[in-house]
């Protein structure tokens, strides 16, 4: 019976030693987590949709200070530079942009599908210890595509097209009334005269029954 009751214990104690070593080793491994650098690419983000040839890329470095390797030549934790390829199927250390900010830009970019590639890497242009890396997949596109232009243009056209034929119907009407008037002139002008020729008549009408009341008072 002591027997049994010592193996027991003893098997107890062995199984609580074993989960105090599970659980400090399981501490040990998270907490360096939480001094591992990570990059993140801000902008153009998953998926995103880039208009013009103009990409500007950001970063977000936490536990990792980026300077410029030229100046700090001598690896230290913690610090170092950022390697970014884009559309790059080979990457490699030679083809890499070495950026030491937070930022680049990439200029007379092709309009489609894009990868960019982004490591943090040490002063020597080496991977960290486990390696970094984030890979972005965006795309590029005109700032005015042809489909965004052609109503525009076809707008263009009907406005120019009723501007032309409403001044066409502005000519016709002021030819027509300057038509008009000038067929109407002639007629009064005409009557005018009559009126004048009828009103001489009528004068000389006057003027001979005058003479010959005369005559008859002088018989």
């Amino acid at each position: 019976m002591n027997k049994i009751v010592l193996s027991v214990a003893t098997t107890m104690s062995v199984a609580s030693l074993f989960l105090t070593s599970s659980v400090l080793a399981q501490t040990n491994t998270v907490a360096p987590a939480m001094d591992t650098p990570t990059v993140k690419v801000v902008t153009p983000q998953e998926g995103q949709t880039v208009y013009g040839d103009r990409i500007p890329i950001l970063f977000a470095t936490e536990n990792f200070q980026v300077v410029d390797y030229t100046q700090y030549k001598t690896n230290q934790k913690g610090q170092g530079h950022i390697h970014v390829w884009l559309d790059d199927q080979n990457p490699t250390m030679e083809s890499a942009k070495k950026v030491t900010s937070d930022n680049t830009l990439y200029t007379d970019v092709p309009y489609g599908n894009h990868t960019l590639k982004v490591e943090l890497v040490n002063n020597n242009h080496t991977s960290l210890t486990p390696p970094v890396v984030v890979t972005v997949n965006f795309k590029t596109a005109p700032i005015a595509s042809a489909t965004q232009t052609a109503p525009a243009s076809s707008f263009d056209k009907n406005t120019a097209l009723v501007i032309l034929v409403v001044v066409a119907l502005v000519i016709v009407a002021a030819w027509w009334y300057t038509k008009d008037e000038d067929e109407q002139v002639p007629a009064k002008g005409g009557s005018a005269s009559g009126g004048k020729v009828e009103s001489q008549s009528r004068k000389s009408a006057k003027k001979t029954t005058a003479k010959r009341r005369t005559k008859r008072k002088k018989k």
